[in-house]
């Protein structure tokens, strides 16, 4: 028993080293995503991420919020992935989703859906450097 607890607990103890040690990477991995956001789909779903980006007033259909965390939880991964990889219509959304299946790897797209997916973490989302202002 006493082997047991002892094992138990250095494999805990492995397992948040890991978590500690893998914590820069991801924190690396989700800059770049951040970075990727910004350069290919802040002109439809705009900084804030809430569809209301600059191109989006040329579209027919709104882009979608993607802080909308209602409306999020009910897209999974695996489908969001699609979407960003194929487009909207593989998802049955508007067309002018354009997929990046040309452009980016399939790390890219899954970077991009965890950095997705940050905006949903907190019941009031902070989303691309745009803080709310301190309270006076």
């Amino acid at each position: 028993m006493k082997r047991l607890a002892i094992t138990a607990a250095s494999l805990t103890i492995a397992g948040a080293l890991l978590l500690l040690a893998s914590a820069p990477c991801m924190a690396e991995d989700l800059a770049a995503a951040k970075d990727k956001f910004n350069s290919l789909c802040v002109k439809c779903h705009g900084a804030s991420a809430k569809g209301d980006g600059p191109a989006a007033v040329t579209l027919v259909t709104k882009p979608g919020d993607l802080t909308d965390c209602t409306k999020m939880h009910g897209v999974t991964d695996d489908m969001l992935f699609e979407i960003i990889k194929e487009g909207g219509p593989v998802a049955g959304l508007d067309q002018a989703m354009q997929g990046f299946s040309e452009g980016l790897s399939d790390d890219d797209i899954k970077g991009l859906v965890s950095y997705i997916r940050s905006f949903c973490d907190h019941p009031n989302p902070v989303v691309a450097d745009h803080r709310p202002s301190p309270s006076k």
